[in-house]
């Protein structure tokens, strides 16, 4: 059995989101390279760090296609993404969220949500009054 989720981001950031979150975000969107990389000895390969929004292409089991877009609006910028993630990986992503919740221009507001490939209905993705996502799984 996979444990595999669907994470899809719908979010607006503040026009005074700063130029390190922004590429936080853009680092994150990048692919991965087509070789790891080898250790400092030079003899074991160690895996890249998790980007939360680099695959792309169909998802292998929560159906539909891997995506990420941002985009400069005039009232800000617009995060869309639809990603399949490990539940190994829910750690990461809920740090990558984290960097975002303050250049939020309504914190309250849903970032998005979350569902487990076997399970018909999404659950929310929200920010808690400091600003911390926790993913449910």
């Amino acid at each position: 059995m996979a444990d595999l989720y669907a994470l899809e981001l719908a979010l607006t950031l503040d026009a005074s989101t700063p130029e390190p979150v922004l590429a936080l975000i853009r680092d994150h969107m990048e692919p991965y390279a087509e070789d790891g990389e080898a250790d400092s000895d030079g003899d074991e390969w160690v895996p890249p760090p998790f980007k939360v929004l680099a695959e792309r292409g169909p998802a292998y089991r929560v159906g539909g296609e891997c995506t990420a877009v941002l985009t400069r609006t005039p009232v800000g910028w617009t995060l869309t993404a639809r990603q399949e993630i490990h539940a190994e990986n829910l750690p990461d992503a809920e740090h990558f969220l984290e960097a975002l919740t303050p250049h939020l221009p309504t914190p309250e507001a849903p970032l998005g949500t979350l569902r487990f490939y076997e399970d018909p209905a999404p659950q929310p993705i929200t920010a808690d009054a400091s600003g911390a996502v926790r993913l449910e799984w």
